[in-house]
């Protein structure tokens, strides 16, 4: 049975935070794959902040090459409509080998809005989620997250491990507190600053060769 992760995100762009975070995942999990899927056009996020999906699909790229285990999907890229996380775990359901576990990665401040997600409820039956939490995360338990009435589905099993009768998981997988931000190294960008050991090398380089996030664009 294969073990696979979707981390989906604006990557906008992608740095050692989110690499770092999929690695304690994959690791403390045992998961087979982890693929990234940049979103094109995120329904929480403003469409001016955001570098053309292309550039952040090829960032994404560079920044998983040297990693055999990691992966990125254009699934949401190709999609002409809004990126729903619902639509993206159909489809790796639809298309993974029959018997694989679908593990659905989130961090800690994006699940606290979940409630807000389209079809919120149906993603959380659809695959595994795996809350990355750092220390002071608000969000460690359903409750945090959950309407009351729907967290109380959630039953602790182990520590940070909570199911609903009808199967459906929840895992609050801590990961190491990096305190790296997107929106910081675009800050930075348009400042004229360094984002050195912030991103790996080929994305500062990519981003400098096509002088993405500078103030005069």
């Amino acid at each position: 049975m294969e073990k696979l992760g979707l981390f989906g995100g604006s990557f906008n762009p992608i740095h050692t935070g989110h690499l770092r975070a999929a690695e304690e995942v994959r690791e403390a999990l045992g998961l087979d794959r982890v693929i990234f899927v940049p979103a094109a056009d995120p329904p929480h996020k403003a469409p001016a902040e955001l570098a053309p999906v292309a550039h952040r699909l090829a960032m994404a790229r560079l920044a998983t090459a040297q990693h055999k285990a990691f992966e990125v999907s254009d699934f949401e890229a190709a999609r002409p409509e809004k990126s729903y996380s619902i639509f993206t775990i159909q489809h790796f359901r639809e298309t993974a080998a029959a018997g694989s576990a679908l593990f659905f990665l989130v961090g800690a401040d994006a699940f606290a809005e979940i409630a807000t997600w389209r079809r919120w409820r149906e993603a959380l039956a659809a695959a595994i989620f795996v809350v990355m939490t750092r220390p002071g995360s608000r969000v460690a338990k359903p409750a945090d997250a959950l309407p009351a009435d729907f967290a109380a589905r959630y039953k602790k099993q182990a520590t940070g491990v909570y199911a609903t009768p009808a199967g459906a998981r929840l895992l609050f997988q801590p990961v190491t507190g990096l305190d790296i931000a997107s929106s910081d190294i675009r800050r930075r960008l348009a400042e004229g600053r360094s984002i050195r050991y912030l991103v790996p090398n080929t994305v500062a380089h990519y981003i400098a060769a096509h002088r993405l996030y500078v103030s005069d664009q």
